[in-house]
């Protein structure tokens, strides 16, 4: 008669350091099956205990399994600027359906805490402090792009040659060119437009071409226009009449406010308290 295989023994009483030992198992498999957290039996009083520890501690029990959150594994993976393209991604993450992580990283897109980039033909997952455009500059993104693309088809169609006004191509091509720079804190126009002052004056003098050019595709003229003049009637600055004419470039004079008696206000004198 062949020999009984022992029974294995059932612990009743959870052992302390067991729950960690398991916890640690769990976070660096990503996901384990019920019937694998343990190699010892437990009964069922210590394994409800080490489930509910291993639920305090952040895992998620499943029916089948018990797993690091879909979430948090998905931020792992892009974790100190990594990017890992989406595919390979879903293929990393364990112990859930493709439902289940597609919704998981919906959700962290959603909430901002991720994004998917296009880069060239692969879709790549990124962290929230990738520099990635937002829902609402990708729109006017589409925007600038059908308009352009509008335009175009009218300057090449048959006929007469036809050109485009660079002032008109710059208002087209100003979503482009705003999304690639990084947006601006949320500060104030007027808080905006003093920084940009006390960064470009030279002897306490800032012309304000050069000012407007410094915070185009930031502020725009008519914002820079009020601020200026705001700053100007709290005696913070000193608008100056326009320079001798061979001091103006071709296209300054339009980008600075009017004067009295058809003058331009050529420049911005900081004024110390």
């Amino acid at each position: 008669m062949a020999a009984r295989t022992p029974r294995a023994t059932v612990i009743e009483t959870l052992p302390l350091d067991l729950p960690g030992e398991v916890e640690r198992a769990v976070r660096a498999a990503g996901s384990l099956p019920l019937a694998r957290l343990t190699r010892v039996k437990l009964g069922p009083a210590p394994r409800g205990q080490l489930e509910q520890r291993l639920v305090a501690a952040g895992l998620e029990r499943t029916r089948s399994a018990v797993r690091v959150p879909l979430a948090e594994q998905l931020l792992a993976l892009v974790q100190g600027g990594r990017r890992v393209p989406v595919k390979e991604a879903m293929r990393r993450v364990k112990g859930g359906t493709k439902k289940q992580v597609d919704a998981a990283l919906a959700a962290l897109i959603d909430g901002g805490r991720a994004r998917v980039v296009v880069r060239t033909e692969v879709e790549v997952l990124v962290g929230e402090a990738e520099r990635a455009l937002g829902p609402h500059e990708v729109a006017a993104l589409v925007a600038a792009h059908g308009a352009l693309g509008k335009l175009l088809k009218r300057v090449k169609a048959k006929g007469l040659a036809r050109s485009i006004l660079r002032d008109d191509l710059g208002v087209l091509l100003d979503p482009i060119l705003r999304s690639t720079r990084d947006p601006l804190p949320d500060r104030p126009v007027t808080q905006i437009v003093a920084d940009a002052l006390r960064r470009l004056a030279v002897l306490d003098l800032v012309k304000v071409p050069e000012l407007v050019r410094a915070l185009e595709g930031e502020v725009s003229l008519a914002d820079v226009h009020r601020a200026l003049l705001e700053a100007h009637q709290a005696g913070t600055i000193e608008l100056r009449p326009e320079a001798p004419s061979e001091l103006l470039r071709e296209g300054d004079a339009r980008l600075c406010p009017p004067g009295p008696r058809g003058t331009v206000l050529w420049c911005a004198a900081l004024v110390k308290p």
